[in-house]
C-alpha cells in the first residue's frame, strides 16, 4: 500500500465498479494480471455464472458468461489472463475431472482436456493427473498450448512436497484481508467505543474485524436490530480527523455472525454486500 497520500481521503475515495447479476457472489478472485474474476450461482436453477471486470481501468470485460456445463463447474486457479475451470466427476460430489481454460480476453476456451485432473500450478505449469485403480499417474502441462510437457510416474509424495512448495510461494503481499479485534490487539484503537459514536445504542454481536492503512480504520461489525436478527455494517474512519468518511450496510437482516466481507488489493477496497454484490472503491 505504499504510494497511497491518504490526506484529504474521503474527497478521494471513490466507487469504481458495482456488479450485481441477481444470483449469489460464490467467489471473488484478482488475476495475476489484475481483473477482478466473480463467480454467482442460482442454486434453484442451478446455473453458475462469471463475470471479469478490468480492477484499473473498471470496465467490464464480460458478465454473467456461462459455459457449456452450466452448474456442474468450478474454477481451479487463474494463470495471466486465462480462468482454469474444472467439471465435477459426479455431480453434488467434490471429486474434480477435466481441465478447461478460457481466455479472458477473447472470451473462447483456448483448450480442453477430459483425460487429466488439475493438482497445482507450479513456475507456469500446470501439474495434473490421471486416476488409475491403484493410485495415480502425474503429469506437466503448457498452460497455454495444453500440450503434456513430461510424464512424471506415480511418486505421490514427491508430488505433494512441491504442492507445499507452492502454496508457500503464493504472493500476498499485495492483500490486506480484516483481522479480529481482540483486547490484546495492536490496533491501538478502542474500536467498541469509535463503533458506539457512530451507533449510540449500539448492542454488537460477534467479533469486530478491522484493517488499519496509514491514517485508515477500516472496521466491519454486527449488531442487533431485533432478538433474532443482525445488521452488518462497515465504516472507513480518518483517524487523523477523528472522524467518518465512509459508511455502508453490507447485510441489512442476517441471523448469524458473516465474516470476511471486505478487503483492501492494492489500492481498491472490494465489499461484499447482501451475498449478491460487489462494490469496488478506488483509493487515490
Amino acid at each position: 500500500m505504499s504510494g497511497i497520500n491518504f490526506k484529504d481521503y474521503q474527497l478521494r475515495m471513490k466507487k469504481h465498479i458495482r456488479f450485481k447479476d441477481g444470483s449469489q457472489v460464490w467467489r471473488i478472485l484478482i488475476s495475476p494480471t489484475g481483473n477482478l474474476i466473480i463467480e454467482t450461482r442460482d442454486t434453484e436453477k442451478k446455473e453458475a455464472y462469471f463475470s471479469c471486470y478490468n480492477l484499473e481501468s473498471g470496465k467490464k470485460v464480460f458478465k454473467s458468461h456461462q459455459l457449456a456445463e452450466k452448474y456442474w463447474i468450478g474454477i481451479e486457479d487463474l494463470y495471466k489472463d486465462t480462468i482454469l475451470f474444472h467439471r465435477f466427476a459426479k455431480p453434488d460430489l467434490p471429486g474434480h475431472k477435466s481441465i478447461i481454460a478460457f481466455d479472458v480476453n477473447s472470451k473462447q476456451i483456448a483448450w480442453e482436456n477430459n483425460d487429466y485432473s488439475f493438482l497445482f500450478l507450479y513456475d507456469d505449469i500446470i501439474y495434473c493427473y490421471t486416476q488409475k485403480f491403484e493410485g495415480r499417474l502425474f503429469y506437466t502441462i503448457d498452460p497455454v498450448t495444453g500440450n503434456i510437457i513430461d510424464e512424471l510416474g506415480d511418486d505421490a509424495l514427491a508430488i505433494n512436497k512441491l504442492k507445499y512448495k507452492t502454496d508457500d510461494a503464493r504472493d500476498f503481499s499485495d492483500y490486506v484481508f480484516p483481522q479480529i479485534s481482540t483486547e490484546t490487539d495492536n490496533s491501538g484503537f478502542d474500536l467498541k467505543t469509535i463503533i458506539r459514536e457512530e451507533e449510540e445504542s449500539v448492542e454488537l454481536a460477534g467479533e469486530v474485524e478491522y484493517v488499519i492503512i496509514n491514517e485508515l480504520l477500516l472496521v466491519n461489525f454486527h449488531h442487533k436490530i431485533s432478538t433474532e436478527l443482525l445488521e452488518n455494517k462497515f465504516f472507513v474512519y480518518n483517524i487523523a480527523m477523528r472522524k467518518t468518511v465512509k459508511s455502508e450496510i453490507l447485510n441489512s437482516a442476517v441471523n448469524s455472525y458473516v465474516p470476511d466481507s471486505f478487503f483492501v488489493y492494492q489500492n481498491f477496497l472490494i465489499l461484499l454486500k447482501e451475498k449478491s454484490e460487489v462494490v469496488v472503491y478506488k483509493l487515490d
